[in-house]
């Protein structure tokens, strides 16, 4: 028997974010290796979806007269202003697995600016993962792990 479903005001899921990295290790040529990362994403609702991801704007950079939400010159101009790493500080809550020089380090809003410069993971977020989880794709529930201890990655074991 299905359980009834949970109408929360916030819908927190942790996926796991793979992509591709060039890695060398001392004067070998590098490769392609890949990388994963575990976030805590809000499944944001349909409204804060489409302020963040729809655009008001035709291909001409003309706004849209049937856009949802409306292309005012409020929107326009918030619009303008929305990049993937406002997107990402807008739907990340949280993350583990992400270390430098061995080091956990702590979710934070400039660490989490840093690694959406690093190349390809933008796109693996925004691409991949956080569009199988809000459609439900099984391969990233499935991803979806215990949650940390209170206070998040830094009060969580070392691995």
């Amino acid at each position: 028997m299905a359980e009834d479903f949970d109408l929360t005001d916030r819908r927190l899921v942790w996926i796991p974010v793979t992509w591709a990295v060039m890695q060398s290790i001392g004067d070998a040529l590098a490769e392609p290796v890949e990388r994963t990362v575990e976030l805590q994403i809000d499944l944001v609702d349909l409204d804060e979806f489409g302020r963040l991801f729809v655009s008001p704007l035709d291909e001409n950079g003309d706004p849209k007269p049937d856009a949802v939400p409306p292309a005012t010159p409020e929107r326009v101009q918030e619009w303008k202003g929305i990049n993937d790493t406002v997107r990402a500080l807008a739907i990340v809550n949280d993350w583990r697995k992400v270390k430098s020089g061995g080091r956990v380090i702590p979710y934070s809003e400039d660490a989490m600016a840093k690694l959406m410069r690093v190349p390809g993971f933008a796109a693996a977020l925004f691409l991949d993962a956080f569009p199988k989880a809000y459609a439900a794709v099984k391969e990233t529930r499935q991803g979806n792990l215990p949650s940390l201890p209170e206070g998040g990655q830094e009060n969580a074991a070392p691995e």
